[in-house]
């Protein structure tokens, strides 16, 4: 005869045991929490206890907003307990904040346990961490995108026009591409200040924005140049208006009423260039045109506009008389360790500054230099001159520090780049482990073997390599591991995000997190103020540079600081 009670126990012990095993396996592969219905958590496991880097101890009694990042608008969590105090289950992904101050990211489903009434009485919360996924995407985003306005860059740019002369192709379609050039900016950040330019760029990319009719067809270049691509060229008279007219309301700012302008180059596809750049040129030079006529003007490019680039000759001629007469000179920016508050090296800038045209910025005469076949020359001058330097400073003050040289993708592209870099290196009598080599991100773009192979002919030399700028260009991880460099440096406008709010902070905290798991050494330009420096320091960044230790310095004025240094 069978026993039903004997039966009835067997079931629920072996219900018992299956339960067992699913709270064992949730344990090993989830992140787990309960709390009651007010929030308060009254278990957690081991996961759980890693990831927020809380002892078991410290975490049971305590509300969930213990963890809260300040992320999200209270409007999120609203929305979160608006679901689940209905019973429901909520399904979303979460940024936090650890004990030690690190961000990370859960998915997660918050399960409600309903009593007789149908009310929740706790919930359980299980979570999955995706928190490198997150960071990846969110680098990628700002890789993408211009971080003062939220409009494409340059980078999107290109992408988007490769793109687009592709399907025109197949279409057999036409499209203009606009350059625009904002007249009075140079003059509202003289006057008014570089805070209110960034105020005012951010005021005209929203006004844009406004009037884009297609979507995410506005992209910034840099500075006050921005980009527009229109699909309809019968309406390009049209949208030349609308552009103007965002510049006919007056700007507000520090309690100054101003009004701008805009200058405007106009190329055709296929009329004007069948490649990315030839649009870009021709509308450049239709731009050149349009600047002469002054205020809201706008120009499309004409085959005799060729003719008009006289001042790129001018240009050209007075740049290699600069370097023919040795009037270029280096400046040297200190690279402080903010582990130990030392010096360990210098960052090598080029500086022209031309009798009649004045000081003229690198980020004009080395693209210039780039694109007429000067920067070779260039190029092997700074690493020469920056080489005897390192060496005068040596013998002098006792010290051992590195120097920084920034080197063109063009050097890369050079066949006999590695050897000419060797003889330099002979010549000077330099000790290859005192140098260098930045080359940027975007310089890495072009993911070949070729490329890979030269760094590492440089690292044999005994000369490291460092990622300038990163940030601004391909910012993949996925690539950047495949690299042999030793360092990464984050570009300045992240550095100033850090301020903006926790997402910022979370970017910068992502890179270097990312960086130092591929054993890559981090370093912050364009440091400014202490809160940037404290915020570097608690997120375990290595090395820094700007204008709070010091401002670039001429030779001579280097000289002057390591004597103090060395008393």
């Amino acid at each position: 005869m069978i026993n039903l009670e004997d039966v009835s126990t067997k079931q629920r012990q072996l219900k018992y045991e299956e339960l067992k095993d699913i709270k064992s396996a949730l344990d090993k592969s989830a992140i787990l929490a309960v709390t009651d219905a007010k929030g308060n958590i009254t278990e957690v496991n081991d996961l759980f206890c890693e990831i927020s880097k809380y002892p078991r101890e410290e975490l049971l009694g305590q509300n969930h907003r213990i963890l809260n990042s300040g992320y999200h608008p209270k409007s999120f969590f609203k929305e979160m307990w608006k679901t689940i105090g209905s019973g429901q289950i909520w399904q979303g992904e979460i940024c936090n904040r650890a004990k030690d101050g690190s961000i990370y990211w859960v998915k997660t489903s918050i399960v409600p346990f309903l009593n007789e009434k149908a009310k929740p009485y706790q919930y359980i919360s299980i979570r999955t961490d995706i928190t490198a996924q997150k960071n990846i995407t969110i680098i990628s985003h700002y890789a993408n995108h211009d971080d003062l306005t939220g409009l494409p860059n340059r980078r999107n740019l290109s992408q988007t026009l490769k793109r687009k002369i592709e399907q025109s192709k197949k279409d057999d379609s036409k499209f203009a591409l606009f350059y625009l050039d904002l007249n009075r900016f140079r003059h509202v950040n003289d006057s008014l200040g570089h805070n209110v330019g960034d105020l005012f760029l951010v005021e005209v990319a929203d006004r844009l924005k406004a009037i884009d009719e297609q979507g995410k067809s506005f992209f910034r270049l840099n500075g006050d140049e921005f980009v527009y691509i229109l699909n309809d060229t019968s309406k390009i008279e049209q949208m030349s208006e609308n552009i103007i007219g965002v510049f006919k309301k007056p700007f507000h700012f520090s309690n100054y009423d101003f009004f701008s302008s805009v200058s405007m180059g106009i190329s055709i596809f296929p009329d004007h260039g069948n490649e990315v750049e030839e649009l870009l040129v021709s509308a450049d030079m239709a731009l050149y045109s349009a600047k002469k006529s002054k205020g809201n003007q706008y120009s499309i490019y004409q085959l005799k506009m060729k003719g008009l680039n006289d001042k790129g000759l001018m240009f050209e001629s007075k740049l290699f008389q600069a370097i023919k007469e040795d009037r270029l000179e280096i400046y040297y920016q200190p690279k402080i360790d903010i582990r130990t508050n030392e010096m360990v090296g210098m960052e090598a800038l080029l500086r022209w500054k031309d009798p009649e045209l004045g000081f003229i910025p690198p980020d004009q005469f080395i693209p210039f230099a780039e694109d007429c076949g000067l920067i070779s020359e260039i190029g092997e001058w700074v690493l020469k001159n920056a080489s005897l330097q390192i060496n005068r400073w040596k013998q002098l003050y006792n010290v051992n520090l590195k120097v920084a040289i920034n080197i063109s993708p063009i050097h890369f592209q050079e066949a006999n780049f590695i050897n000419r870099l060797q003889s330099i290196i002979t010549e000077t009598k330099v000790d290859p482990t005192n140098l260098e080599i930045e080359i940027t991100e975007m310089s890495m773009m072009d993911y070949n073997k070729q490329l890979i192979e030269k760094m590492k002919s440089i690292k044999e030399l005994g000369i490291t390599i460092a990622v300038d700028d990163f940030g601004t260009g391909y910012s993949s991880l996925g690539y950047l591991k495949e690299f042999p460099v030793d360092a990464l440096k984050i570009d300045r406008s992240f550095i100033v995000n850090m301020q903006d709010g926790k997402s910022g902070i979370a970017l910068v905290a992502a890179i270097i997190t990312l960086a130092h798991a591929l054993n890559l050494a981090v370093v912050a330009e364009g440091v400014e103020s202490e809160l940037e420096l404290e915020i570097l320091k608690e997120h375990n960044c290595e090395y820094v540079q700007g204008y709070l230790f010091s401002k670039p310095l001429t030779a001579s004025d280097f000289s002057k600081k390591l004597e103090e240094i060395a008393g």
